[in-house]
């Protein structure tokens, strides 16, 4: 009986080597046939500017201007900014980012709702920003100019941190 579960356990063991010495990832490098399906932010043509006054060594900072929000975040993993309305009813992020960890190759931000009493995600609003310090870009339509919205940032290397800033153009108080 012993025998068995020893083998078993090898078995399994072997299984679960040659499984994770299959190189399974997730293609962000915009080859012609990506391994999964992810919404991916653009190149932009010009990096963010912060606004004159906003510290761009915060830890997490958001400034509303009347083009937008600028958002600046240093060493952080997971963070959301305040609700904030999208009048014209479309949001163009701007953002440029590098990361701790030498595996992940992007971040993602995800778009919420508020709803009575909870806040709801947006359909199709998870967007991969790369990593790389180069400025990206990423425009969301069809939103309620009339709802609350706010943006999740996050790093999905738990032990690691992100170090960036954001432009959000369409974004009001």
């Amino acid at each position: 009986m012993k025998k068995t579960i020893k083998m078993l356990a090898l078995g399994l063991a072997m299984v679960c080597a040659a499984f994770a010495l299959t190189g399974c990832t997730i293609d962000l490098t915009g080859g012609d046939e990506p391994v999964n399906s992810l919404t991916r932010a653009e190149t932009a043509p010009e990096d963010v500017t912060l606004p004159e006054g906003m510290d761009p060594e915060a830890q997490f900072a958001t400034q509303m201007t009347d083009s937008g929000m600028y958002i600046v975040f240093n060493g952080i993993n997971d963070k959301k900014t305040d609700y904030f309305t999208v009048p014209g009813g479309t949001l163009t992020i701007d953002a440029s980012a590098t990361g701790e960890a030498t595996g992940m190759k992007s971040f993602k931000i995800n778009l919420w709702k508020k709803m009575d009493g909870s806040t709801q995600y947006v359909d199709n609003t998870t967007i991969y920003y790369y990593t790389d310090g180069e400025p990206h870009t990423y425009t969301i339509t069809d939103l309620d100019p009339q709802a609350q919205y706010r943006i999740s940032i996050s790093y999905d290397a738990y032990k690691y941190y992100i170090y960036g800033k954001m432009r959000v153009n369409g974004a009001a108080a």
